[in-house]
């Protein structure tokens, strides 16, 4: 009886909030036209249900509330239900609030159905999961294949979700192929598009592509484990080691501490972005909503470095509003540093740390992307001064140069037409595409480190010396060598790729299509115009290879030859080659 009386709230808020997800869902992309069901009936319902959805979240909350051991246990397991229901009162009475949020809410709640049990009463049920598991536990996955294959399913989930016809604009239908293209391109956030955001997909359907590039953006991994940590669940041990194997972090403290500050960090800059993009949209003339709305999906693809925009012709229209694009060009800036840096950073800022106390990755970091940011700025500045920036004056060719330079690295979006510049300057914009972002960042490439790891050995090569030094510190050899694999491996996909493209689109000219694949192996989305154009097989072979971008070639690599076992402890004694 106990259990049951538990069970009530979830119950309810399946059944009620369930209904209104549904009906709203299915009413908003006109698929419930209908003789028997009056619109004026289905209007009352979504009214009705709009005044209720807020009552049922807070019923769960304080069954929650009953339901745990002190206040801290409820706040550190159910904090996510306040999230939910507290603006859902401050909004009441509107719709699309109590829509989303009942939505998001119902979402945690089944979720949270598949929680480890703890009592003792559900011993043998722990036991059954414990055997069912144990198959997938002789598979003995590496962390490298559980990238993939995690990547994989959600580009195939949302390859579906977008080919319903609930993601589809009124009047428009979206070929399986083009799903799965805009799916593989938001997971992956790299921005390419086969279709208008703006003209071909739904409301529910651009919803779909935000989610999806929040999820590619911060990798499902740290994803999943963030959500687990802020609906108040545990992690298993085995995700525990393989968070610390992802991130690079050796102790479980620092792991847990990890995943709360990439909580923290994507909250607050998301939030903050959001708000001053909402303000600068509604001062160009949107209304309040729509700008809102504009600026929360500006503000996600841009920290995701994705660069998806709601605009045909991007940010184009708004290249001269510093509001917007300096907003913009902040938050990927900011996503392309990555979460290792930013948490440093907010020790200097925030904590009266000194700058010199920064860690030697960090420090790379920060210098790779200042430097790499001024030179491409001031090369677009000045090969652009009497081409492509010609019609505009000091002020604005320093405007529209910067913005290029950050975003081109990484993210995608653009304040001109890359058509109006010349192929010396697009090919430039190809070489620091192919660099990237940072690691441990929402962005693609080889990495900045890697650039910088391979211009120091170069330098050391030519010096004479053995060993490759930053800031007073020697990298390790081992780190030197996966560096130049790398950039060797990206360089042999990269060329296979463009041969590939050239075989199957040889009506477009070769920049175009280089420019197309450095795009989507580095994903970063940027484009001469020839996405939407593209055979099936050429959608499919750039789709592959965004993929392998994302999850970066060594990983890719990794998975692929991962061995069972050890080889053994042999060092074999060294032969000398000639080279060069």
């Amino acid at each position: 009886m106990n259990k049951l009386y538990q069970k009530i709230p979830f119950l309810l808020e399946l059944f009620i909030n369930g209904s209104f997800v549904f009906i709203y869902s299915f009413y908003t992309a006109n698929k419930l036209e209908s003789s028997l069901v009056s619109p004026v009936i289905i209007e009352m319902l979504l009214e009705v249900f709009t005044y209720t959805a807020p009552f049922v979240v807070l019923l769960s909350v304080i069954s929650f509330y009953i339901r745990s051991k002190s206040s801290d246990d409820f706040f550190r397991r159910y904090i996510f239900s306040l999230i939910c229901v507290i603006p859902m009162f401050i909004t009441y009475g509107d719709l699309q609030f109590a829509f989303w949020l009942a939505a998001v809410h119902l979402f945690s709640s089944v979720l949270s159905l598949y929680e480890t049990p703890r009592s003792k009463e559900t011993k043998k049920q722990v036991q059954k999961v414990e055997k069912a598991s144990s198959i997938l536990e002789q598979i003995k996955l590496a962390p490298a294949q559980i990238v993939i294959i995690s990547f994989s399913a959600i580009i195939l989930i949302g390859s579906l979700l977008l080919a319903l016809p609930i993601s589809a604009a009124e009047g428009k239908s979206i070929s399986f192929i083009d799903a799965f293209f805009t799916a593989t391109s938001a997971t992956c956030v790299t921005g390419l598009s086969t279709l208008s955001l703006s003209e071909n997909f739904s409301f529910m359907g651009q919803i779909i592509v935000l989610v999806l590039i929040q999820i590619g953006g911060l990798g499902y991994m740290t994803l999943y484990s963030s959500m687990t940590i802020l609906l108040g669940k545990s992690l298993a041990v085995r995700d525990q080691v393989m968070m610390q194997d992802l991130l690079d972090i050796s102790s479980l403290e620092d792991l847990f501490q990890m995943i709360i500050n990439i909580i923290k960090y994507t909250l607050v800059i998301e939030i903050v972005g959001g708000i001053i993009l909402t303000i600068a949209f509604n001062f160009q003339g949107f209304e309040f909503g729509e700008a809102l709305y504009y600026g929360v999906f500006h503000s996600i693809s841009a920290f995701c470095n994705a660069g998806f925009s709601l605009f045909d012709n991007s940010l184009e229209d708004f290249a001269l509003n510093p509001f917007i694009h300096g907003t913009v060009s902040a938050l990927i800036f900011l996503g392309g540093l990555g979460f290792i840096v930013l948490k440093e950073l907010e020790y200097v800022f925030l904590k009266g740390g000194k700058i010199i106390n920064l860690s030697v990755h960090s420090k790379i970091v920060l210098a790779t992307n200042i430097v790499l940011v001024v030179l491409v700025g001031l090369y677009i500045f000045f090969g652009e001064f009497l081409n492509g920036l010609t019609a505009l004056n000091f002020w604005e060719k320093i405007q529209i140069s910067l913005f290029q330079s950050i975003t081109t690295r990484t993210a995608g979006f653009n304040t001109i037409s890359l058509s109006s510049f010349h192929p010396h300057t697009i090919y430039l914009f190809s070489l620091i595409m192919f660099i990237g972002a940072s690691p441990g960042s929402t962005g693609g490439g080889i990495k900045t480190t890697t650039f910088a790891i391979l211009f120091q050995s170069v330098k050391a090569t030519l010096r004479g010396k053995d060993k490759v030094e930053f800031f007073d510190r020697t990298v390790p050899n081992i780190i030197v060598v996966r560096a130049i694999a790398i950039i060797v491996i990206s360089l042999m996909i990269v060329s296979f790729f463009i041969l590939l493209m050239m075989r199957l689109e040889p009506e477009h000219d070769f920049l175009s299509l280089f420019f197309e694949v450095v795009s989507s192996f580095a994903t970063v989305g940027l484009s001469l115009g020839i996405t939407p154009y593209l055979s099936v097989a050429g959608k499919i072979s750039l789709a592959i290879l965004m993929f392998i971008g994302r999850v970066g070639p060594l990983t890719l690599a990794l998975a692929v030859g991962q061995k069972r076992g050890d080889s053994g402890n042999l060092k074999y004694p060294e032969g000398r080659v000639m080279i060069g």
